[in-house]
């Protein structure tokens, strides 16, 4: 009998613990927020070209980017954006161009440094990677 009983009460305990949660704490897990931060109107950003303000020439180019709120405009400061460097070309692959991006002493701006190999539009695109920010857009240079 003790035997028994010995391997019942493990045997009990685990199917406990392995049994299918009660209904309220299914509800509490079907219904807890998520852990990500979700974009809202009060945490939207955009990215800006501040600068150059006159032609940007093709070749080698250093372009300050800054990130600003969505609705107020104000420049707002955040770690990390990500940017890609890209010029359709018709009925082929877009041309790329390698992006190096590193912050300015400004909080919330950026020095992006890149190479235009071709004179015509590129499209920048700029991304905010920062947990309260949240924000992505695209920025059309004409290169001459």
């Amino acid at each position: 009998m003790k035997k028994i009983i010995t391997l019942i009460v493990p045997i009990s305990l685990l199917m406990v613990a392995c049994g299918s949660p009660s209904t309220d704490t299914q509800t509490q897990l079907e219904t807890a927020p998520e852990t990500e931060t979700m974009a809202t109107e009060e945490n939207t950003v955009i990215v800006a070209l501040v600068s150059p303000e006159e032609d940007i020439s093709m070749g080698d180019s250093e372009l300050i980017l800054e990130v600003q709120d969505n609705t107020s405009g104000e420049v707002v400061a955040v770690e990390n954006i990500e940017v890609s460097s890209t010029m359709p070309m018709e009925g082929e692959e877009p041309m790329i161009s390698k992006v190096e991006i590193e912050p300015t002493e400004t909080p919330g701006q950026f020095k992006v440094k890149t190479n235009f190999g071709m004179a015509g539009t590129w499209n920048l695109a700029a991304t905010v990677k920062d947990e309260k920010y949240q924000g992505e857009n695209e920025i059309i240079v004409e290169v001459k």
